[in-house]
C-alpha cells in the first residue's frame, strides 16, 4: 500500500452526484429497492479511468496490477451499504480502485473508531511495515492490524506473486552490490529505481527491500 493523491473529480460526478444522491436516499427512506441504473452510476469508464490514473492501475490496498488479471472494482472507502454511508455513494473522495479480492474481503466492514488504512488520507508508511513479501501492521497500530487481517494483505496467492516480484528485485540488488564502480553499476541502479517506482506492483515492499539490502 502506498500513498495516493486524489485527482480531479470527473465531470459526470460533479454535475450529477447531488441529484443521484437525492434520488438514492429517497428510495432508501421509502424502503424501496434502489434501481441498478441509479445505484451503479459511479461505475463508468470516465470515473474508472480517473481512479486508475490515481492508483497507477494498481489495487489501492494490495498494489496488484488489477487490469492485467481481472476486472477492477470501484471501492467505496466508507461502505455505501444503506445501513452505513449511502450518502457517499457518488462522492469521488470516497472512491478508489481495488482488486476484486480486496474489495470483497473489506466488504461492508467499517469501524469508525478504527477505520481501515486509507492511502488517500493516511500515509501507509506510518502504519505498515514490509518484510520481504509480507506486509505487517506496526506494533500496537490497531487500524493497521484490522486492515492487515480483514483485507488479508498476506493471503497465500498474494504472497506468491509478491514473493516472485521481490526475488526479481533482490537479484537486481545482489548484482548491483557486487558490480564494480562504473557504467554497469550505474545501469543496475537505474534499473532498480525503475523496478521499484510507484507505478510498479508491490512498490511498498520493493522499496523496503532496497532500503534493507542495497549497499
Amino acid at each position: 500500500m502506498i500513498k495516493l493523491t486524489k485527482g480531479t473529480e470527473p465531470a459526470s460526478l460533479s454535475s450529477n452526484k447531488a441529484t443521484w444522491t437525492t434520488q438514492l436516499l429517497a428510495h432508501i427512506r421509502a424502503g424501496q429497492k434502489v434501481p441498478k441504473s441509479l445505484e451503479n452510476n459511479y461505475n463508468t469508464k470516465e470515473i474508472k479511468d480517473a481512479l486508475r490514473a490515481e492508483s497507477k492501475s494498481k489495487c489501492m490496498y494490495c498494489e496488484s496490477m488489477v487490469g492485467h488479471i481481472t476486472f477492477e472494482h470501484i471501492e467505496h472507502i466508507k461502505p455505501k451499504a444503506k445501513h452505513k454511508f449511502p450518502q457517499l455513494t457518488f462522492e469521488f473522495s470516497n472512491l478508489g480502485l481495488s482488486c476484486p479480492k480486496c474489495n470483497m474481503n473489506k466488504s461492508d466492514t467499517f469501524d469508525n473508531a478504527n477505520p481501515f488504512i486509507d492511502p488517500y488520507n493516511d500515509n501507509p508508511q506510518n502504519h505498515l511495515t514490509a518484510v520481504g513479501a509480507f506486509v505487517w501492521a506496526n506494533s500496537g497500530d490497531q487500524r493497521a492490524k484490522i486492515s492487515e487481517i480483514e483485507i488479508e494483505l498476506n493471503r497465500p496467492e498474494l504472497l506468491e506473486t509478491r514473493g516472485e516480484r521481490m526475488n526479481t528485485i533482490k537479484t537486481l540488488i545482489d548484482n548491483y552490490n557486487i558490480a564494480p564502480i562504473g557504467s554497469l553499476k550505474n545501469a543496475l541502479r537505474k534499473e532498480i529505481d525503475r523496478e521499484t517506482a510507484d507505478s510498479k506492483p508491490y512498490s511498498f515492499c520493493a522499496k523496503q527491500l532496497v532500503k534493507s539490502l542495497l549497499k
